[in-house]
């Protein structure tokens, strides 16, 4: 039983949110073509979800087989006269009737439509995830005011203050801090410029993005630009721990920190830092408590760890209370729908930029995911609670938008480009041309594939693991 129990639970854990989401994604991506192509008058023979062998399906009435196949892992639609070439071949040629419902005989920019549909419904399926949960369940939102600036790092070093709000990094207007630390974050060891208002004027800045090693839960480490300063976190209490100090003293949620041994205290920063140097000492605190001042005392205590060998080791002092995390902004619909079409444009700038780093070498490509790191965030998401996956789901349609653009025959892209070429030269490009094309694109599309499922396989200890076996 319990073997049984660690078969099915990667199974239920990864694999199976990995499979909704991509079901989702292809049935929306492929009925951007399907919808635009009926539009057009093209015949629709197949709408498959998934490729092999068929599980079980329908006929609709207007001829199109709805399918579902035994590998989960794309899918398709299959229109009539898709596949023809320039000149008809073989079997009779194509009735006036057939014509007109066949996808090659359509104006180009029927064709094209068609084409740039699965894409484009990708990119408006993100924004309408996004929109709704912006709406619904809020959206991650700390204000883009420095807060805590770490001593001898990037931000000290350019002059950044605590209470500075940044409007622009590296050209892009920013409204969060989400939004500076993944601007930031895509460009470790670079001079990033930035726009920040102080004092009610803004001024220009330059910052030298630090570099700080992310490690996940495997041990690999990805470098990540540290701007070195946090957000302002005010001075709120948001959660109390039982049976620590703060409970013990009468500290609420909600308590809005005042003054600490006299101290003013403006962020969260001021408290934690008081309350580390004066462990075991009782302070005087006074706090905001529903329009009115309370003053409490409240003694911290050693917050312990271990040395190497076992032995005690003190920290420094401790309440017990946590300050309220980055809220979550329930925006209006159509404020909603803003935000959500910022975010798109934002993650659509750092994947661009991402891209970019990797093609001129600044970037390692060890970053590019395949299939199996997908399905393994896919599982992290969705133990992180509904939101995040919903986000991801997002994210992801978002994602499938942009590749499936990359001017690369066999993607959507490609057939644009040819689409391009025709537009420019008056007639298709020639068969050889459009034959020769469609085998390189099948090569790259296949070694970006292999490379990144290799990329999985290291990230993913596979390769180490398999390794050990011959040691």
């Amino acid at each position: 039983m319990v073997n049984a129990m660690e078969f099915l639970t990667p199974l239920w854990n990864y694999v199976l949110p990995f499979l909704v989401i991509l079901t989702i994604l292809v049935f929306v991506h492929e009925m951007g073509h399907y919808y635009v192509a009926r539009r057009a008058g093209v015949k629709v023979e197949a709408f498959s979800i998934g490729f092999g062998p068929e599980i079980f399906g329908w006929n609709d009435k207007h001829g199109t087989r709805w399918r579902f196949a035994a590998i989960p892992l794309g899918g398709y639609v299959k229109m009539f006269g898709e596949t023809e070439r320039l000149a008809e071949e073989g079997d009779r040629p194509l009735s006036r009737e057939e014509k007109s419902v066949s996808f090659h005989h359509k104006r180009l920019g029927q064709r094209a439509a068609i084409v740039f549909a699965g894409p484009f419904v990708n990119y408006i399926f993100a924004v309408l995830v996004l929109g709704i949960l912006f709406a619904t369940a809020g959206q991650s939102f700390s204000p883009s005011i420095v807060g805590p600036v770490t001593p001898g790092g990037a931000a000290e070093k350019a002059g950044l203050k605590t209470g500075d709000k940044i409007v622009q990094v590296a050209g892009r207007n920013v409204e969060r801090f989400e939004e500076v630390m993944q601007a930031v974050g895509l460009r470790p060891g670079q001079r990033v410029p930035l726009v920040i208002e102080r004092g009610g004027q803004q001024r220009g800045i330059d910052v030298d993005v630090g570099v700080r090693m992310l490690v996940d839960k495997r041990g690999n480490e990805t470098a990540f630009g540290d701007l070195g300063a946090g957000p302002f976190v005010p001075p709120v209490v948001g959660r109390i721990i039982p049976k620590s100090a703060a409970e013990a003293a009468g500290l609420e949620p909600g308590d809005v920190f005042l003054r600490i041994k006299g101290q003013p205290i403006e962020t969260f920063a001021d408290v934690q830092k008081i309350v580390s140097l004066n462990a075991e000492v009782p302070l005087e605190f006074v706090v905001r408590r529903a329009g009115a001042n309370v003053a409490l005392i409240v003694t911290p205590k050693w917050q312990l760890s271990k040395e190497k060998d076992g032995s005690p080791k003190k920290l420094g002092g401790v309440i017990g209370v946590a300050p309220q995390a980055a809220f979550r902004k329930q925006h209006g619909v159509a404020d909603a729908f803003v935000q959500a079409v910022r975010e798109t444009y934002g993650l659509t700038v750092s994947t661009f930029t991402a891209v970019g780093q990797m093609i001129s070498g600044t970037r390692s490509t060890r970053d590019l995911s395949g299939p199996l790191r997908i399905a393994e965030i896919s599982g992290d998401m969705a133990q992180l609670g509904f939101y995040q996956y919903v986000w991801f789901l997002g994210v992801l349609s978002l994602s499938l938008c942009i590749i499936n653009l990359l001017p690369v025959p066999m993607l959507d892209g490609g057939h644009l480009l040819f689409y391009g070429f025709e537009a420019v030269r008056g007639k298709p490009l020639g068969r050889r041309a459009q034959e020769y094309g469609f085998r390189i694109g099948l090569a790259l599309v296949i070694t970006l594939m292999v490379f990144a499922t290799w990329n999985d396989l290291v990230h993913l200890k596979v390769i180490e693991s398999i390794r050990s076996l011959f040691v």
